[in-house]
């Protein structure tokens, strides 16, 4: 455990060691990694990944960093936008049930984006990805503490980016707490209960927060100056002597977290038997209130189709299954569509008590001769408490990233990072155990 005197965000960014850190701890950071490079992968296919790293190569031109959507090189800035679209473009990335938000998808584009800029070596790259893991949920909760709104991933992820990004470009204390009081400043304020009923590419404000983290952390190296940060003040004391990191959970499908309790439960309810529509009167979801809120309509785009709590249901029960095909589209089905007009939604006052700790769901099927299929109330897979949580990250390494890239195989160039490619920064995150951490490989 890191000293008393380093207990403060600020020493805990800048003074944490592998040493520290329990052999777990390091263990789920790398899974983390990997987790992120396979939806980032997946997510190369979704219209706006292609529209972010045009307009980072436009905006932020430069060759500091890389954009992994297809190896472009932009200003870090840039990059760090880029890649945070595409790491939540899917909807598949990490999350934390109390901050109802995906800290990755802000933390490590920053951190990727910092490093090269920084010319880090890969154990530091990782170490500092931990750090604004740390930073970034605990600012996510002192926020939701403080002001109860629902607010986007980026509006509280950014400190976390600020962090990563602060520790790989050796800023000093001062200048770190400069560089976290820009990030709460300035972070964005996004309605994404907005963004969860009329589904469009505006999503978590990912991309923003990892923007906004190392722009925040290049202006407090210039002297930049603000406000001290407020997220922080109740929230930091247990920082090196208690791992945040330890309660994410990851996706195993592409869409909503509130939507992936409803397709385990009926998966389980029907075995992973498609179903005609002819054979189903009726299909009953018992769900929390803010699942209710999620989006009804018939998919047109990747966004609707994530977030939607009835279609991805239907998708499960005609198919068997939900899957990165399956949001891409295209979605013009007569059979989903009929299974999704016979869905009900309830909303069950002891599942919607039980939020955000617990995101249950439980489904009924009946069927036109009378049986009924029923599974729940469950969560989702790759629960923080999921015994099967290292599996789920497993699973969609092998099925996601390209199987003719065997990028988990592929070690890192040696030194820093600067000159990583798209591959070798892809191949670094893939490595279930990277061996650059001392003791952990």
């Amino acid at each position: 455990m890191i000293g008393r005197a380093a207990a403060g965000a600020t020493g805990f960014i800048h003074e944490l060691r592998w040493d520290d850190v329990p052999a777990e701890v390091a263990g789920r950071v790398s899974l983390l990694l990997a987790d992120l490079a396979a939806v980032c992968v997946a997510g190369r296919p979704a219209p706006a990944s292609l529209m972010a790293a045009d307009h980072a190569a436009a905006v932020y031109p430069g060759d500091e960093a890389v954009a992994l959507l297809d190896g472009r090189r932009t200003g870090a800035v840039g990059a760090a936008w880029a890649n945070g679209v595409l790491a939540n473009v899917l909807d598949m990335d990490d999350g934390h049930r109390l901050t109802k938000g995906h800290p990755g998808a802000v933390v490590i584009p920053a951190a990727l984006a910092a490093a090269q800029l920084a010319d880090a070596g890969a154990e530091e790259l990782a170490l500092a990805v931990l750090v604004g893991y740390e930073i970034a949920v605990r600012a996510g909760v002192a926020l939701h503490g403080r002001d109860p709104s629902y607010h986007a991933s980026g509006a509280w992820g950014s400190l976390g980016a600020a962090a990563a990004a602060a520790r790989l470009l050796s800023l000093d204390a001062a200048q770190t707490g400069h560089a976290l009081g820009l990030a709460e400043y300035h972070a964005p304020i996004a309605p994404i209960m907005r963004s969860v009923a009329e589904p469009q590419m505006t999503k978590d404000a990912c991309a923003w927060g990892a923007a906004l983290g190392v722009e925040s952390a290049l202006l407090a190296a210039r002297g930049f100056t603000s406000l001290r940060p407020e997220y922080l003040d109740a929230a930091d004391g247990d920082l090196g002597s208690s791992w945040r990191v330890s309660e994410l959970y990851v996706k195993a499908y592409p869409c909503c977290r509130w939507t992936q309790g409803a397709i385990r439960a009926a998966t389980e309810a029907t075995g992973g038997r498609p179903l005609a529509p002819d054979e189903v009167d009726a299909v009953t979801m018992r769900t929390f209130a803010a699942a209710d809120a999620l989006a009804r309509v018939v998919p047109t785009t990747t966004e609707e189709a994530q977030y939607s709590l009835v279609w991805p249901v239907a998708t499960v029960l005609a198919r068997g299954g939900f899957t990165v095909s399956d949001v891409l589209g295209p979605w013009d089905e007569p059979q989903l569509e009929a299974l999704a007009d016979k869905t009900e939604v309830v909303v069950d006052p002891d599942m919607t008590a039980a939020f955000p700790e617990r995101r249950l769901t439980a489904v009924e099927v009946r069927l036109r001769g009378g049986e009924r299929l029923a599974a729940g109330p469950l969560e989702a897979r790759g629960e923080p408490g999921d015994p099967g949580w290292d599996s789920v990250v497993r699973d969609k390494v092998t099925a996601l990233v390209d199987p003719g890239r065997d990028l988990a195989a592929e070690p890192p160039a040696a030194g820093g990072v600067r000159s990583w490619t798209e591959r070798e920064l892809l191949g670094f995150a893939c490595r279930a155990v990277w061996d650059a951490t001392p003791g952990r490989g």
